[in-house]
C-alpha cells in the first residue's frame, strides 16, 4: 500500500476548516479495504469521507479528512500525523507527517456590571474582562466622560488575562457635588486596550492589538430635597429677576459692550486648507464649552516615513497631546494615508506633542525621540497649517515563510531560497536559506516594512519568483511555491518469461491525464516507450493483455529524467468462450445445455432463455493456451460439437452455433377424385403404430394452399397417413419421416363412401 497526501501543511483560522485528501494506491493481490484518521487531534474534530475505501488490487482511490478547528484551540504549528490503516492486508499501517499551523488572534470583549449604579457623590462598577481570543492579553483600561467632571480609580489599571479567562475589576466613580433637581445621567465610556504577549506579538503583526468599549450610567441623586428646592427656586426667581434689572441699568448707564464671539479671524482659513484637510472649514465662531469642531482652529501636519527604506508608512496613528494641570492629555488623533502623511485639525492655538505609534511598530515622539523626554513640541497657530516634516518610524522585525513543491518524486529535492528588497536604495539580498526535507523555508528578523521579492533556484528546475510587502512584526506565511520541470520518458520490454510479447497495453497516470502506449508485434516485439511525462514524479506502470494477468511496477523520475525498465514478465491467465444458439431459421434458442470438454472437469452452462441476451453463452475460466470442444445440446434438435482453440493472445470472437431439430414433418394436399378440385375439410390421421395425430385440410385465400395439411414433431420413422371426407372412400398411404426435413405427400380421394 502506497499513501501520499496532497498538502503537508495546514493552515487553518480558528473555528475554521481546512481539508486534506489523501491518495492510496493498493499494492496487494486481494482486494482490499482502508481508511484513514488523523493521530495528534481529537477525533471529534475529524471527518474521513469515505469511511471505508474499497481498492482492488492495483487500484487508486482518495480519502478526504476534513478537519474543524475550535475557536479555543491554542495557536501556533501543531505536528499530526495521518495514519492508514488496511481491513484486510496483514501489513503495518502507513503513516504521513502533516504540520497543522493555527493563526493566532487577539479579541477581548469588556461589560460593566451592573450597567446603571444610583448614588450621590460615588458608585462602585464591576468591569469583566473577558479574553475571546486564543493568545494571552495584556489588557489596559481607561475612562472618560464627556463634560469631564467625574473622578475614577481602576482597582487595577493594568491586567494579564489568558485565553479564556474573565478577570474582574472594581472601578470607583466620584462626581461633584449634585445639590437640588431631579436625579442626573452621568455617562461614562470604558475602554479596554489589549496587546498580545511579547511571545505572540510578532506573530500576530497589525492585529495583535484589540479593543473594547462599555458604556456605565452615574444616576446621581441631589443632596438637596424636592421641597426644600422649590423653595430654592422661588428665591432664585426673585434674584435672577433681581439681576436683570440691575443688569438692564447696567447696559443702559454702562460703555460698549464686552465681546463674547472670537473673531472670524481665529479659524484657519479655506486657502491654507485646500487639498490637505479635505472638508469644507465652519465659519461658526467658537463655542464657549465642549471640544473644537472639525475643521476648525489649528492644523499640523506632516509624513511618517519607514527608518529602513524611506518610503511612506500608512496606518500609523498620530496622537496630538499638550501638558495640562493633571499632566500630559490626549487632546486628539489621526492615521496616516497610505503615502505616509497625516493632518491633525481642530487644535486650539498652542504647544503639543506628536506621539507615532502602530501594532508592530516602535512607538516614537516628533520628532524621533524614542520618549517623552526627547520630543520637540510644535506650535498650532490659527489660520495656519503648521508643517511637521518627516518622522521616520522603525517597525519590529519580520517572519516570511512557506513550502517549496517538487512535485512527485521520492528524491530529495533542495532548494536555495534568496530574498531582496525592492524599495530603498541597494537590492542586495538580506538573506538566503535552503529549504529543508519537507520543503520548508523560514525568514526571521527581516527589517519592515518594505516590498521584497523571492527567488527559488533548484538543480533541474526552472528558477521561479514571488514578491511581497510586510508590514512591522508581521508574520506572512506565503503560498506554495510549485516547481515545474522538463518532460520525462519511460522505456523497457514486456516478455512472457522466454521471449519478447507484442499487444500489451503499457498506461500510467498522473492528476487525472492518462498516459498509454503498446508493444508491437512485429519489428521491435515487445518493447515499449512513454513520452511526455511531467516530472518530478513517481509513477505506476500497469502492464494488461488480454488472456493474461496484468502487472504494475513503480517508476520515479527525477526533474527532466528518463529511466529504462528492467524487463517485465507477464503471466499467462485464463480466458473465455462465448457465443449464440440458434436453430435452422436463425431463431435464438434458450434453455440450450452447453458444455466444454477438455478440461479435467467439465464445464457446462445454458443458454438465456429471455431478455436481450437470449440464447447467449460464456464459460470463463479455461487456462490458455489450449485446445477444447464444445458441445451443444436441446430436445428436439439434434447436438452439436465444435473444436475451440485459445491462444492466450487474441481475445475470443463470438461462436456463432446452430442447432439442427431432431424432428421431421409431413405435408400435402388432398384433392377431390376430378384431381382438380381440392377437399377442404378432410381429416388427416398419422401414426408410427403407437401414437395417432390428426389435422384437417385448410381453406385458404392462396389457390395453391387450398385443401393443404400439415403435421409437425414427429420423430424420425415409418408412417401411415389416412385421408377421410364425408361421401368419399378413404385413402391411405404410408411415408418416411427424416430428422429435420418436411416430407411432402398428396392424396387423392376415391368416390363412394
Amino acid at each position: 500500500m502506497r499513501v501520499t497526501a496532497d498538502k503537508r501543511l495546514l493552515d487553518v483560522a480558528p473555528g475554521g476548516n481546512v481539508d486534506v485528501c489523501v491518495d492510496v494506491i493498493n499494492t496487494s493481490d486481494i482486494i482490499d479495504g482502508v481508511s484513514a484518521k488523523l493521530v495528534g487531534i481529537d477525533h471529534a474534530h475529524v471527518t474521513a469521507r469515505p469511511a471505508v475505501l474499497p481498492l482492488f488490487p492495483a487500484g487508486s482511490g482518495r480519502v478526504t479528512l476534513s478537519v474543524s478547528v475550535p475557536a479555543s484551540y491554542p495557536a501556533g504549528s501543531h505536528p499530526l500525523t495521518i495514519e492508514v490503516s488496511s481491513h484486510t492486508a496483514s501489513g503495518p499501517p502507513q503513516h504521513v507527517d502533516v504540520d497543522m499551523v493555527v493563526a493566532p488572534y487577539a479579541q477581548v470583549q469588556l461589560q460593566t456590571r451592573p450597567g446603571i449604579q444610583r448614588g450621590r457623590r460615588r458608585v462602585t462598577f464591576t468591569l469583566e474582562i473577558t479574553n475571546r481570543g486564543n493568545v494571552p492579553l495584556d489588557v489596559t483600561l481607561s475612562c472618560a466622560d464627556p463634560d469631564r467632571s467625574l473622578h475614577y480609580r481602576f482597582g487595577q489599571p493594568s491586567v494579564h488575562v489568558d485565553a479564556g479567562q474573565v478577570v474582574r475589576v472594581p472601578l470607583t466613580v466620584r462626581a461633584p457635588r449634585h445639590f437640588f433637581g431631579n436625579e442626573l445621567d452621568r455617562p461614562l465610556t470604558l475602554h479596554a486596550e489589549a496587546m498580545a504577549t511579547e511571545e505572540h506579538r510578532a506573530k500576530l503583526g497589525e492585529d495583535a492589538g484589540a479593543r473594547d468599549d462599555s458604556l456605565a450610567i452615574m444616576r446621581q441623586r441631589p443632596m438637596i430635597a424636592r421641597g426644600l428646592l422649590t423653595a430654592l427656586v422661588l428665591v432664585s426667581i426673585i434674584a435672577l429677576w433681581a439681576g436683570a434689572f440691575l443688569f438692564g441699568l447696567s447696559k443702559v448707564f454702562g460703555g460698549d459692550p464686552v465681546t463674547k464671539a472670537a473673531p472670524a479671524s481665529f479659524f484657519v482659513s479655506q486657502s491654507a486648507l485646500k487639498g490637505l484637510v479635505g472638508q469644507t472649514v465652519s465659519s461658526a465662531v467658537l463655542a464657549k464649552g465642549g471640544p473644537l469642531p472639525p475643521g476648525v482652529g489649528g492644523v499640523i501636519a506632516g509624513k511618517v516615513t519607514s527608518v529602513g527604506t524611506g518610503a511612506g508608512v500608512g496606518r500609523i496613528v498620530v496622537e496630538a497631546l499638550r501638558h495640562s494641570p493633571h499632566g500630559l492629555q490626549l487632546v486628539t488623533s489621526s492615521a496616516t494615508q497610505a503615502d505616509g502623511s497625516y493632518a491633525v485639525i481642530g487644535l486650539f492655538p498652542g504647544d503639543y506633542l506628536l506621539r507615532f505609534s502602530a501594532p508592530g511598530y516602535h512607538t516614537v515622539w516628533y520628532r524621533s525621540a524614542t520618549s517623552q523626554a526627547g520630543a520637540q513640541t510644535i506650535t498650532a497657530k490659527p489660520q495656519l497649517v503648521t508643517k511637521a516634516g518627516g518622522t521616520p518610524i522603525r517597525g519590529f522585525p519580520a517572519t516570511i515563510s512557506g513550502t517549496v513543491d517538487p512535485g512527485q518524486t521520492t528524491a530529495k529535492v533542495r532548494t536555495v531560497v534568496v530574498i531582496r528588497p525592492l524599495t530603498g536604495t541597494s537590492n542586495k539580498p538580506v538573506a538566503r536559506t535552503v529549504t529543508d526535507r519537507r520543503g520548508n523555508y523560514r525568514f526571521t528578523n527581516i527589517p519592515a516594512p518594505a516590498d521584497y521579492q523571492l527567488s527559488f533556484t533548484t538543480a533541474g528546475y526552472l528558477a521561479s519568483t514571488i514578491t511581497d510587502n510586510v508590514d512591522g512584526g508581521q508574520s506572512r506565511f506565503e503560498p506554495i511555491v510549485r516547481l515545474s520541470a522538463g518532460n520525462g520518458t519511460v522505456t523497457g520490454i514486456v516478455t512472457d518469461g522466454t521471449k519478447p510479447i507484442g499487444g500489451v497495453t503499457v498506461s500510467t497516470s498522473i492528476d487525472g491525464k492518462t498516459f498509454s502506449t503498446g508493444t508491437p508485434t512485429i519489428g521491435a516485439v515487445g518493447h515499449y516507450t512513454l513520452t511526455g511525462l511531467p516530472t518530478p514524479g513517481t509513477y505506476i506502470l500497469t502492464f494488461s493483455r488480454d488472456a493474461a494477468s496484468s502487472t504494475t511496477t513503480t517508476v520515479d523520475l527525477g526533474p527532466g529524467g528518463s529511466t529504462t525498465v528492467k524487463t517485465v514478465k507477464l503471466i499467462g491467465g485464463t480466458n473465455a468462450v462465448i457465443g449464440t444458439v440458434t436453430d435452422a431459421h436463425g431463431t435464438l434458442l434458450g434453455g440450450a445445455t452447453v458444455t466444454v470438454g477438455g478440461t479435467a472437469t467439465p464445464i457446462s452452462t445454458t443458454t438465456l432463455t429471455n431478455g436481450t441476451g437470449k440464447g447467449t453463452f460464456t464459460i470463463t475460466g479455461l487456462p490458455v493456451p489450449g485446445n477444447y470442444t464444445l458441445t451443444v445440446s436441446l430436445a428436439g434438435f439434434q447436438p452439436t460439437t465444435l473444436p475451440v482453440h485459445l491462444d492466450g493472445v487474441t481475445a475470443p470472437k463470438p461462436l456463432p452455433v446452430s442447432l439442427s431439430s431432431a424432428l421431421g414433418a409431413v405435408a400435402g394436399i388432398v384433392q377431390q377424385p376430378d384431381g382438380i378440385t381440392p377437399s377442404i375439410g378432410a381429416t388427416i390421421s398419422i401414426t408410427d403404430g403407437s401414437n395417432v395425430r390428426t389435422t384437417l385440410t385448410v381453406d385458404s385465400a392462396d389457390p395453391a394452399a387450398k385443401g393443404s395439411y400439415t403435421v409437425v414433431n414427429l420423430p424420425p420413422g415409418h408412417y401411415s397417413i389416412t385421408a377421410t371426407h364425408d361421401g368419399y372412400s378413404q385413402v391411405t398411404a404410408l411415408v418416411d419421416v427424416v430428422a429435420g426435413s418436411t416430407q411432402h405427400l398428396d392424396l387423392l380421394l376415391r368416390p363412394g363412401v
